[in-house]
């Protein structure tokens, strides 16, 4: 069975599935064959019959601030007004995977950030990255998104289709770290300091899931969308949008965001409020297509339970 066949088979048996584009000239079209020798995630698939149907390729590369970037481009022919979808980490495969498939399920253009053959996390290079003021030799995407690296975060955003939300796709490793369980990381829907303790509840801000399937109870597993402090609490529309995923069976987190980390979440916060966000974080699994079926299916409820202030909308 293939990979995408298999990814859907999760989320059918779950019960789930069923423009402002600018600087268009700078990114280069081209058939899928051309990003084999360059991209894991196109190599890895290629040999999948259809996986790329309908989807238009095209690639940018440029440098800043000692960082020479490779962005890929993945737009619905068919349907181009949709969210813009985010794989910041190369080396998160199933979050690809997912991408792909959302991708030709709700329209919409996507963006991965390619750091090389070896689908690296981090970037290579020399410089400042992000928010951090020291120069690094390594720098993680999504930590990049700041005004002090405008030529990233303004080529990344500017390919948003006009009122679509920005999704983020991640998967997350088991547990976290200090959690004495050999966990790595910082994302859970837990209150890590109760969890230590011996108590499992949710960290501020977090709603958890009510009866959630088996395939969606981890705590490594939830939908996250952040506000700033400074704005008070979350909209009465994200508020809403969290009841809505808890109740349907999905760890919600609203994120409180003081200073930015240089993720595109804490960036959108502080700097553009008004552009609708949500991050789906997957438990990393050996087998892409599990990892990947729980992305579907919470960008799935996210498009079909959010309010119109944090969903796509209709058309241009």
């Amino acid at each position: 069975m293939t990979i995408s066949r298999r990814i859907l088979g999760y989320a059918l048996a779950a019960g789930i599935l069923c423009g402002g584009a600018s600087a268009h000239n700078i990114w280069a079209v081209g058939p899928v064959e051309q990003w084999i020798a360059a991209d894991d995630d196109v190599a890895r698939n290629i040999s999948e019959t259809g996986f790329f149907s309908g989807i238009e390729i095209a690639d940018y590369r440029f440098s800043e601030n000692g960082f020479d970037w490779h962005l890929i481009r993945f737009t619905n022919t068919a349907k181009p007004y949709g969210p813009l979808w985010l794989v910041p980490h190369d080396d998160e495969n199933a979050a690809f995977d997912a991408m792909i498939a959302a991708l030709k399920e709700h329209g919409g253009v996507g963006i991965a950030v390619n750091s090389g053959n070896g689908s690296a996390r981090m970037q290579s290079g020399y410089g400042r990255c992000g928010v951090d003021v020291r120069k690094k030799a390594a720098c993680d995407p999504n930590r990049n998104f700041d005004s002090q690296s405008p030529a990233f975060t303004s080529t990344i955003l500017d390919q948003r289709p006009i009122g679509q939300p920005v999704i983020a796709l991640h998967t997350n490793s088991p547990g976290f770290a200090g959690d004495g369980q050999g966990g790595r990381g910082d994302i859970s829907i837990v209150d890590k300091i109760a969890f230590r303790q011996g108590e499992k509840r949710a960290r501020k801000g977090a709603l958890l899931a009510v009866s959630p399937i088996p395939l969606m109870a981890n705590y490594d597993t939830l939908g996250l969308v952040a506000h700033a402090r400074a704005h008070g609490s979350p909209s009465a529309a994200t508020k809403a949008c969290g009841r809505a995923l808890s109740d349907s069976g999905i760890h919600f987190w609203h994120e409180e965001v003081d200073q930015s980390d240089g993720s595109m979440s804490n960036y959108l916060a502080l700097n553009e409020p008004d552009i609708a966000y949500f991050n789906a974080e997957s438990r990393a699994d050996a087998d892409l297509a599990i990892a990947a079926s729980r992305h579907l299916i919470m960008v799935k409820t996210f498009i079909d339970r959010c309010s119109s202030g944090n969903k796509p909308t209709a058309g241009p």
